[in-house]
């Protein structure tokens, strides 16, 4: 029974993220499996709700996260396929250094859990030019292509796993369903 009603729940969630991401809304869940280079066994989760505007200028996120290895030190969207390891684009938080040339992001909390919440606009945007992510406007278009074609990662990097402890793929055919992956308790 408890199967059945699993497999209705997440028919239902799968029903309600595509609808939802038909108006420019995402819902990810991040966990170390998405991880790269290596895959990460850990108790760190998180959740990544997006939505972008309609006209392309501006994507207001809420990020959640919990039980992570060891203290957040940053959180970011790279511009990166599945299984591939990408370029830093759209900063979250930092506890580190933060980048030039854009918006200082706000710091990680170290709480647990902890959210976060935030716009980002074209001034936020840290161009790859080796992976021809462009600064400003046309940067930030880019990467809403990126995110509509799944070339898009969330992830959390923490002291432990500076490479990144959780991640989730962004958009793509599935529109940004969690693809079954759920949150280790």
């Amino acid at each position: 029974m408890k199967r059945i009603l699993f497999l209705a729940g997440a028919l239902l969630t799968l029903v309600f993220t595509a609808v939802a991401a038909d108006d420019g809304a995402l819902r990810v869940h991040l966990t170390g499996y998405e991880e790269t280079t290596a895959t990460i066994n850990t108790t760190g989760s998180g959740e990544f709700r997006a939505r972008i505007s309609q006209d392309g200028t501006a994507i207001d996120y809420e990020l959640t996260y919990q039980n992570l290895s060891s203290a957040p030190t940053q959180s970011h969207i790279h511009f990166g396929r599945p299984a591939l390891t990408g370029g830093i684009v759209l900063y979250l938080c930092t506890n580190l250094t933060p980048p030039t040339g854009v918006p200082v992001p706000q710091a990680c909390p170290t709480t647990s859990p902890a959210t976060i919440t935030g716009t980002l606009t074209p001034a936020d945007v840290v161009p790859q030019p080796t992976q021809g992510i462009d600064s400003g406007a046309a940067g930030f278009a880019e990467m809403i292509t990126a995110i509509h074609h799944g070339a898009a990662y969330v992830n959390v990097h923490t002291t432990n796993h500076p490479s990144g402890e959780i991640r989730a793929r962004l958009g793509g055919p599935e529109h940004g369903h969690d693809h079954g992956h759920h949150d280790h308790h």
